[in-house]
């Protein structure tokens, strides 16, 4: 068994493909975070002799904060967050280590996951307005089009597969808890930027991401994305709370009576849930 490195896998209302994904992982420590719905899955998964704890909340705590409440009990350097959807085998995961060990200031080594677009990137606040836009996109769009060799930096990262350093990560704080789902990732690598550390993709370290395929598709799971893809942002900017808010929310509001009125239950209800979440943000956050 693997000594350097403990592998925590958040799970909510999880999937069966978890268990392709614990077939490479038998020589190393797991922490399961169980966010709910997944009372089937744990009984199977109490089976696996190298699954050394199964945190359980009747909660659905979201990402980060799952991998904060794992985090708690690792004893190792090292600690590998995984997707319950991610392939990766053993030699990918000694070469992480290994990358990490190397560079005193590595706080993330990251496998290439050649499967999912947008992999690796730069800052979304890099440049203003429409201009930080295009340049993103231009960055990503050239960044992915290359095959790339050896391991390189890069300032952004996915989340589905993270080698962190633990005493980095403890030293930032962890992924900051106000984040539920999306941008977690972006504001951890952030953090570590402004420390001056880095995130290191290796080549030679390949995973497989089954992206969508982790989670069953529920309404309630619907609206959730929905919601913390429009609040997170917000969290990340520190958007002002002044009256292009409110112009926002009236906007969103317009729209999903509208919608409503011709019948489109689905993008009514979705516009109702983007006014909701910056409601919150403006009352509670």
């Amino acid at each position: 068994m693997n000594k350097e490195l403990t592998i925590i896998i958040v799970l909510y209302n999880s999937t069966n493909i978890i268990f392709e994904c614990l077939k490479s992982l038998i020589n190393f420590n797991i922490i399961i975070v169980d966010n709910g719905k997944n009372d089937n899955l744990l009984k199977k998964l109490n089976n696996y002799q190298n699954i050394k704890k199964i945190i359980g909340i009747k909660k659905n705590l979201g990402f980060g904060n799952g991998v904060n409440l794992g985090f708690n009990h690792v004893k190792t350097e090292h600690f590998l967050v995984l997707n319950p959807d991610i392939i990766i085998d053993e030699i990918s995961i000694n070469e992480l280590i290994k990358i990490s060990k190397e560079n005193f200031n590595c706080a993330i080594s990251a496998p290439y996951i050649s499967t999912d677009d947008g992999g690796y990137s730069m800052f979304p606040e890099n440049g203003k307005g429409i201009e930080r836009n295009l340049l993103q996109l231009k960055c990503s769009e050239s960044l992915n089009n290359i095959k790339p060799s050896g391991n390189f930096c890069t300032q952004v990262t996915k989340g589905c597969a993270l080698l962190i350093n633990s005493k980095h990560f403890r030293d930032v704080g962890m992924f900051t808890k106000e984040y539920f789902f999306y941008w977690e990732e972006i504001d951890l690598c952030r953090k570590f930027f402004k420390k001056k550390l880095s995130v290191i993709i290796s080549s030679k370290a390949l995973a497989f991401h089954k992206q969508g395929m982790s989670v069953k598709n529920t309404l309630s799971l619907y609206l959730i994305r929905v919601y913390n893809s429009e609040k997170s942002p917000l969290y990340y900017f520190k958007v002002n709370k002044d009256s292009s808010m409110y112009l926002l929310m009236i906007k969103y509001l317009f729209r999903s009576i509208s919608y409503l009125c011709i019948l489109n239950f689905k993008n009514s209800l979705k516009n109702m849930v983007k006014l909701s979440a910056n409601l919150s943000y403006i009352l509670f956050d």
